[in-house]
């Protein structure tokens, strides 16, 4: 019998551990606190309006909005740190950053490397072609079949796209760019037939360039809604709590609707 117990007790904890940091209970937040040095935060400098740099090279966004006051919140000094975004986990992993705060959606194999907060968005993946183009009138996103397809290296909607056997395999070329801002060049040049992206990032990034007259961001889906959240590293469970207590302290004063209402005219937090 002492067995059986000790073997249930160790099954619980062990339960406990690899939940996520948004399932944990409000007795265990801040149990481990790591120690109240500077947090690294790395985010992808070419995904607006989440996070990148303005015409005078300050480092802004949605995302930043959020993890500036956070930050402030938990007394933290705050560093953001551009990275490769297919080199994301590693970054994570290695110690390079602390955190990943950047319109990161919970997709695919993510969870096995990162440990997400409690989503605070909803995103999703659409069809961005260039006016000119036949397929500025498509529906349906068979109509891709025979097409040359821009996306960005290691994105959400190269996810998608992967995940989707009958547009994946029926399309001429699909190229991989560091960035979209790359992609939506070459869409915009007409050397790309299409490029699929975060809806919310791809028509930001068209209209603040100027190019919203050749691009048109068509209501096809390429997978399903997803869910946006905060990274960090699976063993960093008391930072996740740390971040997570003091976001929701943001959405319950309306701080983090504030935040919202600036970039988008409205409120997209979700409320729990």
């Amino acid at each position: 019998m002492k067995y059986r117990v000790i073997i249930m007790i160790f099954a619980v904890v062990m339960l406990l551990i690899g939940a996520g940091c948004g399932e944990q209970s409000q007795n265990n937040i801040n149990t481990n606190s790591t120690a109240k040095g500077k947090i690294i935060i790395g985010f992808d400098e070419n995904f607006p309006p989440f996070g990148f740099k303005d015409e005078a090279g300050n480092i802004v966004g949605f995302d930043i909005d959020l993890a500036k006051e956070t930050m402030k919140r938990l007394g933290r000094e705050v560093e953001f740190k551009p990275i490769d975004w297919s080199n994301k986990e590693n970054e994570l992993n290695s110690g390079s950053i602390d955190i990943i705060w950047n319109g990161l959606e919970i997709i695919g194999d993510r969870e096995r490397y990162i440990l997400f907060s409690k989503p605070y968005m909803k995103s999703g993946q659409i069809v961005f072609v260039h006016h000119s183009n036949q397929l500025s009138l498509i529906t349906n996103k068979s109509k891709l079949a025979g097409s040359i397809i821009g996306v960005q290296a290691d994105s959400t909607a190269e996810t998608h796209l992967n995940l989707d056997n009958e547009l994946r395999y029926t399309l001429k070329e699909l190229r991989r760019y560091s960035d979209n801002a790359m992609a939506f060049n070459d869409l915009a040049e007409r050397k790309i037939d299409a490029v699929i992206a975060d809806e919310i990032n791809g028509r930001y990034y068209v209209f603040r360039n100027g190019i919203d007259n050749k691009i048109d961001a068509l209501d096809v889906p390429i997978g399903e809604m997803g869910e946006i959240a905060i990274g960090f590293r699976k063993d960093d469970t008391a930072l996740c709590n740390e971040v997570q207590q003091a976001f929701d302290s943001m959405v319950k004063d309306g701080t983090a609707k504030r935040i919202s209402k600036k970039w988008f005219g409205k409120d997209l937090i979700l409320s729990k």
